[in-house]
């Protein structure tokens, strides 16, 4: 077995290895606990084999005992899972000649040093083999980071791959026993000690070796338009490097999830995390000729520290806006009440905006935001329109009112005066105001009597005239009145002023609860 462990430079890899030489030697009539590697059964040991279910193997047992099951057990000596049984109590079990370093350090030898034949570089394919397979196992441990402006994520996770290599192959009896070493890999030809498949990440942000256990892929992340209610997927890309090479990689039905399932003890579990691995829609699958593996993570965020802080005082604060209509125009604070709650608005927005990228997708956090704001601008507009009708529109009235009433009884003062001062000519020259007979004035006197009445006879006609081209052009200004014309005319007393703020205290409050409750009942579409 080589095992490969994601990002470490200097791997050691433990690798089970069969081949013609252990298979003779497992080539026996019945399953031998140590003879087969050439070593001395310790008969009086208790070996420690606590991990084994007791359903499976009876506990306090003695090497000779183990033994003895291991013969009844395995007829065959060739059975695979007599090699597995053996293996597991080999060292505590059997004794030999020489030590395990000794014996490790003869197979090293033997198999990579000077002369030896092996190649890093040569691809170990069977005799008259056409595609090399294979087998990947995975196992998740933790979500690192995710940088959704960035777009990328981090995985600790780790990666076994087992193969057979033909040229690893040696007789344990011949070296002292040992039927596994580890080999230094690495996917570094000039770090690497034996061959290793060409496995690397197709969407990463940086090589497998950069780190120990952790992935870093660019994510083309899915699922964000529902923050902060989102499930976010990312998918690792996992493919041959080399194309020449006919390999299969044989990818295992689920992935492990460490520390998520049930049965993961208190120690396992990380918490105190924004996000968490969904394993039920997590997974991995390949392609047809299975040389590229893709594996999909799905993570859900903690959505309780968003609602808190963002969703629920945006709201509230959206809602104490309209507060700005129960207060009377003549609080001069009713503007500025409402310019600072939107102002605070704005403030959250900014504070989400740095953790959400610039897209051009709709997000539903948005909508929330923007919404919000533009209800408590229209507060803000309103309050203004009622200050001007408040102050602007009834003080401009008054004056004119004022200088309509200071015109007419100046007039009414000047006839006054103007009847008095002829009363009084007439008065005190005897005369009445009717004019008869001849009069001392002189012979001339009746040219200007009809002077002046010509003058008086043609006066009315061009008032006349006058008055009829004013009406046209009144008539035409009606024609352009406009709605805000229209407003100005209505006389804007503080009554209607304050029925006007009662109406748009309804109308916005049932307006925006409308909002609120339409877009969460939507929030699937957001998918």
């Amino acid at each position: 077995m080589h095992m490969l462990r994601t990002s470490l430079l200097s791997a050691l890899l433990a690798i089970l290895l069969s081949g013609s030489a252990s298979a003779d030697i497992l080539a026996t009539d019945t399953c031998d606990l140590c003879i087969m590697f050439g070593g001395t059964l310790k008969e009086d040991t208790y070996p420690e084999y606590d991990h084994i279910p007791e359903e499976m193997l009876p506990k306090n047992l003695t090497c000779a005992e183990l033994a003895d099951i291991f013969s009844s057990a395995f007829p065959d000596g060739s059975d695979k899972m007599c090699y597995d049984a053996v293996i597991e109590f080999h060292y505590e079990c059997c004794e030999f000649e020489t030590s395990t370093s000794q014996c490790e350090q003869a197979v090293h030898s033997s198999l990579l040093g000077d002369d030896s034949d092996y190649s890093v570089d040569v691809v170990p394919l069977p005799l008259n083999g056409k595609q090399f397979n294979v087998g990947v196992g995975m196992e998740y441990f933790a979500l690192t980071s995710i940088d959704i402006v960035a777009g990328t994520a981090e995985i600790f996770m780790s990666i076994q791959m087992t193969w057979n290599d033909e040229r690893l192959r040696w007789d344990p009896n011949e070296f002292g026993g040992c039927f596994n070493t580890l080999f230094r890999a690495s996917l570094d030809l000039e770090l690497t000690n034996i061959w290793v498949p060409p496995f690397d990440l197709l969407n990463r942000d940086a090589s497998l070796d950069s780190r120990f256990g952790s992935v870093t892929a660019l994510c083309f992340f899915q699922g964000l338009e529902r923050f902060p209610f989102d499930k976010l997927r990312c998918q690792f890309f996992f493919f041959s490097t080399a194309s020449n090479i006919p390999i299969k990689y044989n990818i295992p039905r689920n992935l492990t999830f460490l520390g998520t399932g049930e049965d993961a003890s208190e120690d396992e579990i990380r918490r105190y995390q924004e996000f968490s691995i969904v394993p039920e829609k997590s997974g991995i699958e390949g392609n047809e000729d299975s040389s590229l593996l893709t594996c999909t993570f799905v993570f859900k965020r903690s959505s309780r520290f968003y609602v808190l802080k963002i969703i629920i005082p945006t709201i509230l604060f959206t809602f104490l806006t309209f507060g700005s209509f129960l207060l009377d125009q003549r609080v001069g604070e009713r503007l500025g009440f409402g310019v600072s709650i939107l102002l605070v608005i704005v403030a959250q927005a900014i504070l989400t905006s740095d953790t959400l990228p610039v897209t051009r997708e709709r997000l539903w956090i948005n909508v929330l935001t923007q919404g919000s704001q533009y209800f408590s601008i229209l507060v803000v507009v309103e309050s203004v329109f009622v200050a001007y009708l408040r102050y602007g529109k009834t003080e401009g009235s008054d004056e004119k009112e004022t200088k309509t009433k200071n015109r007419n009884s100046s007039s009414i003062e000047t006839e006054g005066n103007i009847e008095e001062s002829e009363s009084f000519l007439d008065d005190q020259n005897g005369n009445s105001n009717s004019v008869s007979g001849k009069n001392k004035w002189g012979p001339d006197s009746s040219n200007d009597k009809e002077g002046s009445l010509l003058s008086n006879k043609t006066a009315p006609q061009q008032i006349t005239g006058t008055t009829e081209k004013s009406g046209d052009r009144d008539s035409y200004n009606d024609k352009e009145v406009s709605l805000l014309s229209k407003v100005k005319q209505i006389q804007w007393t503080a009554e209607k002023i304050r029925s006007l703020d009662r109406w748009c205290f309804v109308l916005f409050l049932c307006s925006y609860l409308l909002f609120i409750i339409v877009l969460f009942a939507a929030l699937n579409i957001f998918d």
